[in-house]
């Protein structure tokens, strides 16, 4: 696995959705490779503190930091107060998701509403907060975890689709406006994976004739490809789609 070549000490990620499934295994992976990880979440402090406390043991470092992302302030407040603290960010990880299943006719202004400041205006929130500090290091990564739905489209998914297809137009401009400042800004689709964000949707093996290996990735694949993609210096303004379909 890639290692950080920066000659400072203590490198830094702040993973936002840190309590999430997908957020949990890419702080594992980030804190077995003996960095310091800012674990982000929103209500699932037990969560956060099992995931910091996997992560000392295995050698590493970690802080659970509670902030509404939805919230411009809280946000902000978060990202200084993770830098009075640690001074830099190295990388910084989106791997926050709402979604619900309604058909488009079926979908209220208020899920529709819920799914844009979640999944497109919060990371707007991170990524304008952590701007200052990525232009005064000159140096940086950001991954996007995203969905495939946002570039095919799923029936009964509007308003999610819509949200992740907004971020990678938001992810590309982000890459061009941030390469001078030598930021790297990418984007994964991790694929299906159980949990509360999938629900009753994750597929059973029958529903996999659209992957060519017949099966959903591991979680800690995922994470593994996050982590090298973050550590890439010459990748930028990229969609890494991480399951086996092909459309």
């Amino acid at each position: 696995m890639t290692r950080l070549t920066i000659n400072d000490t203590s490198p830094s990620v702040l993973v936002a959705g840190g309590s999430g499934v997908i957020g949990q295994a890419i702080c594992r992976c980030f804190g077995e490779q003996r960095w310091h990880v800012a674990i982000q979440y929103s209500q699932n402090n037990e969560l956060a503190k099992q995931t910091s406390q996997v992560i000392h043991k295995a050698g590493g470092t970690a802080t659970p930091y509670k902030s509404n992302i939805r919230d411009h302030a809280q946000t902000q407040t978060m990202i200084q107060n993770y830098i009075e603290k640690h001074e830099r960010l190295d990388v910084l990880i989106w791997a926050i998701g709402l979604s619900e299943s309604h058909l488009l006719a079926r979908t209220t202004q208020e899920s529709w509403t819920n799914h844009m400041n979640t999944n497109l205006t919060g990371c707007f929130h991170l990524m304008k907060a952590a701007a200052p500090i990525f232009e005064r290091q000159q140096h940086g990564s950001v991954v996007i975890v995203g969905s495939l739905s946002g570039m095919q489209g799923t029936t009964g998914q509007a308003a999610y689709a819509a949200s992740k297809a907004g971020l990678i137009g938001f992810m590309k401009s982000v890459a061009k406006e941030w390469a001078p400042w030598n930021i790297r800004v990418n984007a994964v689709f991790p694929g299906w994976h159980a949990s509360p964000l999938s629900g009753s949707a994750f597929p059973i093996d029958a529903d996999l004739d659209n992957h060519l290996l017949k099966k959903t990735p591991a979680t800690e694949d995922v994470a593994k490809a996050v982590y090298d993609l973050a550590l890439m210096q010459s990748v930028s303004g990229q969609v890494w789609n991480l399951d086996s379909r092909i459309f």
